[in-house]
């Protein structure tokens, strides 16, 4: 392929990715009662919310943005996020050595 057809497809590729409409994540009244001091485990904490925006204490401590829609409920704020827009809570979850959650708190962000 020559310079040109190169130039052209790398202008189409940044054209049509301007286009793309931001995910809005979804929201969840729910999304976080299955958070159990003494029972939940750090991996179905991962497996349900995803990957966590801070780790602290080489992993012991997680931390996750949420955001709160008034009618429908908490969402994650996906853990790669620039932006603290939408974002109502910190979620902070300590784990002792067997991964097992210790206790959590959901923090208000001002």
């Amino acid at each position: 392929m020559n310079r040109s057809g190169i130039s052209v497809l790398f202008a189409l590729g940044l054209l049509l990715g301007g286009c793309v409409t931001p995910v809005r994540p979804v929201s969840n009244a729910h999304l976080l009662d299955f958070l159990k001091d003494g029972l939940t485990t750090r991996e179905s904490v991962v497996l349900e919310l995803g990957q966590p925006s801070g780790l602290l204490e080489s992993g012991r401590i997680l931390t996750y943005r949420v955001g709160r829609e008034p009618d429908d409920g908490y969402f994650v704020r996906e853990a790669g996020s620039q932006t603290w827009s939408q974002t109502k809570y910190s979620l902070v979850l300590v784990f002792d050595e067997r991964k097992i959650l210790v206790h959590h708190a959901l923090v208000e962000v001002r």
